[in-house]
């Protein structure tokens, strides 16, 4: 690198005097206003001096002289005392020196960790590991786990953000299609295990409707097994202002809902039967056999259960032909892949998920998205 200084009474003429010396290649390094030198210096206007450099390619060749250029664009001088001035080659070959030299660590960093397939392989495992936590079953798993891998680069800084969305844009796809057909019943019917929370998730429902949606809503229990039922249903519904109707057999059963063929809404409770006791579950359908129009029956699970039990309660219900599933119990269990376990086993949607015992609080609306954002809210498996 050639480095050379000028003193002109301009930048004009120090312009002109480093192209036609330099050539046009030559870069302008500093500039700044001296004395001359001697003590009428101190009387003479102050010149100015300018600094240019010319990066000589290792094979020089000789460039003809071309043709000073009458004005000079600002932008090719930096302003006065902009850039410390440089009297030798040395702080220059500095600067070019520590340039290459954190080029060279940028490189190696990039390389070391675009080549870190331990490091890569931390990261798929990390995620791996959450969704076993989660209880998701394995196949569901290896089925998320084989997209992860191929959408997301490990070296990304957003890996994380840009895992959870591929994670989530997943269970999307494995739900999906038990959401296709979303169509409601005027009769809806809750059944399921003792214990799940079925009257609680009715009078939820049964308050949405009537409260906040303007629904006109009956509601009929065929529970006369749980001491205390009657009352709790009696309550709620006084205090909805709607009508109650028990029915002890499947013959009051039917009348009841003729009764209230005009309304928006029938809402069925029923007594929790134990799935293994095929006698009651096919009692339970007795009930529903006398319906003249099919209705929404929907098999209320508790998210607290564990998966062999969920299986056996989704299978010995299956007799009494329900159609769509609840989750109750959410807030309890920090393990919500159940959820997904069941969607994907039964090809049936759930609905709704309850997550508190308040009334008519604590309950929300799932599909798709909704449900892929609860089951993924809040993970950083590299934290």
């Amino acid at each position: 690198m050639k480095i050379k200084r000028y003193v002109a009474r301009d930048m004009t003429e120090a312009v002109r005097a480093i192209k036609a010396d330099l050539g046009p290649d030559a870069v302008i390094i500093s500039s700044r206003k001296v004395r001359s030198r001697g003590i009428l210096g101190y009387f003479l206007p102050r010149r100015l001096e300018v600094t240019a450099a010319l990066d000589e390619p290792q094979t020089s060749q000789v460039r003809p002289p071309e043709p000073v250029a009458a004005a000079t664009p600002s932008w090719i001088t930096p302003p006065p005392d902009s850039r410390p001035s440089v009297s030798d080659k040395a702080p220059v070959t500095q600067v070019y020196q520590e340039l290459s030299e954190i080029k060279s660590l940028l490189s190696r960093f990039s390389q070391t960790r675009l080549l870190d397939p331990e490091g890569d392989e931390k990261f798929f495992e990390g995620w791996q590991r959450f969704l076993e936590d989660m209880e998701i079953q394995p196949e569901y798993v290896n089925q998320l786990m084989t997209e992860l891998r191929r959408q997301v680069d490990p070296s990304d800084i957003q890996r994380n953000d840009l895992a959870r969305i591929c994670l989530q844009n997943g269970i999307v796809n494995l739900v999906e299609p038990a959401y296709t057909d979303q169509g409601q019943r005027r009769v809806l019917a809750f059944i399921g295990p003792t214990g799940v929370g079925k009257t609680t998730t009715l009078a939820k429902m049964a308050a949405q409707y009537t409260l906040f949606h303007g629904k006109n809503c009956a509601i009929i229990t065929i529970d006369t097994y749980r001491i205390g039922a009657v009352e709790q249903l009696k309550i709620y519904a006084e205090i909805m202002g709607v009508p109650l109707e028990i029915a002890m057999t499947p013959r009051d059963f039917q009348d009841a809902v003729h009764r209230h063929r005009n309304k928006d809404y029938i809402l069925v409770d029923t007594a929790g039967r134990p799935p293994h006791n095929t006698e009651k579950v096919a009692e339970l359908k007795s009930y529903f056999d006398q319906l003249e129009d099919p209705a929404d029956i929907i098999l209320v699970l508790s998210s607290n259960t564990k998966h062999r039990d969920l299986l056996r309660s989704v299978r010995h219900f299956g007799k009494v032909k329900y159609s769509k599933l609840i989750f109750t119990k959410v807030d309890e269990t920090d393990t919500l892949g159940c959820i997904l376990n069941i969607i994907c086993h039964t090809g049936l949607p759930v609905t709704q998920i309850t997550d508190g015992q308040n009334v008519p609080d604590d309950i929300q609306s799932m599909y798709p998205k909704k449900l892929a954002k609860l089951l993924t809210k809040g993970v950083e498996p590299d934290a």
